[in-house]
């Protein structure tokens, strides 16, 4: 589990998108190029609200294949609470050890149910670590690494400790920030984040744009600044990425890697970080 590396080191974790119908060794070929550098692999699940591969079923291959532990995506959106605890009890039986745990955003294809939020699927994994169901009924205790979510860009801060301080007491250990493209605003929120809840770890994400048009196509959700975006194209992000990781080191336990599927792209700054927080 995460929470047990992390209890000597800091880590680094990698983003790869579910396929739709992509040649898994192939992926897998491309991923272990960057296999000694990363701890795990974070696995979205229906990103943007559009179809991918079940993220548990998908993660199980790939922690056989890569022999990495996996981090699979759980939304609210999408979830009862009878279906989600039953997800947690199949992953549980297929050697997934941690989640992570999201409300998101309305799909763009399908329904979306909210009958849970992202601190209710925390609070629910949270349950069966006692050894309950959340009926009450008595089970083998399962424990997970119980991780979530921090968006540090959002103009109401207040409003996102709130949440966070919800999901905290819902048994989070982990939380994986929104990307960072802003050093300096990011490390007081930081700093604050750890002072408000004692004992959690902050995973930064880093995330890869690859172009000015997407850039600005997340500018207002990412909280990127305009100048930052006038750099992509222009500069090499790995260097920016480092830039802000060499900045921001001393205030998370690792750092959360978004290459946007383009896994090669990531070697270079994943060599790097892992020589920077070992």
């Amino acid at each position: 589990m995460l929470s047990e590396i992390l209890k000597d080191r800091k880590i680094i974790t990698l983003e790869v998108l579910p396929p739709l119908d992509a040649d898994l060794e192939l992926l897998v070929s491309e991923l272990k190029t960057l296999k000694t550098h990363i701890d795990a692999v974070n696995l979205p699940s229906n990103p943007l609200g559009k179809l991918r591969t079940d993220p548990i079923c998908f993660g199980h291959l790939l922690q056989e294949k890569l022999e990495r532990q996996v981090i699979p995506h759980f939304v609210a959106r999408h979830l009862t609470l009878l279906g989600f605890e039953s997800q947690l009890l199949g992953a549980h039986s297929l050697g997934i050890k941690n989640i992570l745990c999201v409300t998101g955003d309305t799909p763009l294809e399908g329904r979306s149910m909210y009958e849970l939020n992202s601190a209710k699927l925390l609070k629910i994994g949270q349950i069966l670590k006692t050894g309950l169901t959340s009926s009450r009924r008595a089970i083998k205790p399962i424990n997970f690494c119980l991780c979530t979510s921090f968006n540090p860009n959002v103009p109401n801060l207040y409003g996102e400790f709130i949440k966070a301080g919800e999901k905290w007491r819902s048994g989070a250990e982990v939380f994986f920030t929104q990307p960072v493209f802003n050093a300096g605003k990011f490390v007081p929120v930081a700093q604050e984040f750890r002072g408000r809840y004692h004992g959690v770890r902050i995973i930064a994400g880093l995330s890869f744009l690859h172009t000015k048009k997407r850039a600005f196509s997340l500018m207002k959700f990412l909280g990127i600044p305009y100048d930052y975006i006038n750099l992509v194209e222009e500069r090499d992000e790995t260097e920016m990425l480092y830039d802000i990781a060499q900045q921001i080191k001393d205030y998370v336990d690792g750092f959360y890697i978004i290459p946007i599927a383009r896994y090669a792209a990531a070697l270079p700054l994943v060599e790097r970080l892992r020589k920077l927080i070992s």
